[in-house]
């Protein structure tokens, strides 16, 4: 050991070696008794798939909220699309009802794979774009659409009607705090064009329109019936039809994730069966007929 030194695997050339004949070894004092040969007679099973998780935020009815049936619309969808998804890989839908996590760290960090559900800005007009929806383009991959909402434009009965978005110019508008604004930049609704204010609920936003407070609100039109409906506004808001846009909702998931192409196409299989079956149809007509009936 003295030749070798305290590294076995480094022998320098020209070292000379005693090495005993084996007569003079010490035998090994190591237990051999606790060593037991094993005989497997099956095939030992392969490996589960790891699941793929969703999570999803409330009190965003009827899309997503933990009080409805199956979740509410959206995260229903979800569930039946990816029940009929190809090779009906296992999953599961969490509720964790902090939507500002949900992007980051949850997908971005991939604790989670898919965050239900988020609007797709028209990622062409990038520099109208905030820096929110600027990061949505540039770190998120989307599934199918799921659904489409129009978002509707409002104004008081006694207000001249707007011809066009640009006739919102040097108004004040309302939208609910924590609401995309990607519909309102793409058609330059933003200060100083405007003066935009946020409330924290969505009947704030009609309160203070039927008020005198705001101008317009920007809302989908499904939610804001509920809302208008609620302070008992009917006969004093106008829905201006001819300034509504569409906007498509989405699962959403880290363009980062390693599985982020496999899993996307899963959903998708889903997400179409779902529509070709008809189920889709079905499932919408009854969330939203349900929620209609709690808000009138």
């Amino acid at each position: 050991s003295g030749t070798i030194g305290p590294n076995p695997s480094f022998i320098q050339e020209g070292s000379v070696l005693n090495i005993p004949c084996l007569d003079n070894v010490s035998p090994s004092t190591a237990n051999a008794s606790v060593l037991r040969p094993a005989t497997t007679t099956e095939a030992l099973p392969p490996p589960k798939p790891r699941e793929i998780r969703f999570v999803v935020g409330t009190d965003w009815a009827p899309f997503t909220n933990e009080d409805q049936a199956q979740g509410g619309m959206i995260t229903e969808v979800a569930n039946v699309a990816m029940s009929l998804a190809d090779g009906k890989p296992p999953y599961k839908i969490d509720f964790i009802n902090d939507w500002g996590a949900h992007l980051q760290p949850l997908i971005s960090d991939h604790a989670y794979d898919f965050s239900l559900v988020w609007f797709r800005p028209n990622c062409d007009l990038l520099d109208k774009l905030s820096d929110d929806s600027k990061f949505r383009c540039n770190n998120l991959d989307w599934s199918q659409p799921l659904f489409e909402q129009i978002i509707g434009y409002y104004t008081r009965l006694d207000q001249p009607r707007p011809a066009t978005h640009r006739d919102l110019f040097g108004l004040h508008i309302c939208r609910p705090s924590g609401y995309s604004t990607f519909m309102m930049e793409e058609v330059d609704l933003v200060e100083p064009n405007i003066k935009f204010t946020r409330e924290n609920l969505t009947t704030g936003c009609f309160e203070g329109l039927v008020s005198g407070k705001y101008d317009a609100v920007v809302l989908a039109a499904d939610v804001a019936e509920g809302a208008i409906a609620k302070i008992g506004a009917k006969d004093k808001v106008k829905f201006q039809d001819h300034l509504s846009q569409v906007a498509t909702m989405h699962a959403v998931i880290a363009k980062t994730n390693p599985n982020a192409k496999q899993y996307l196409a899963t959903l998708d299989s889903g997400i179409s069966k779902l529509k070709e079956s008809g189920e889709w149809f079905r499932i919408v007509t009854r969330q939203l007929a349900e929620h209609r009936a709690k808000t009138k």
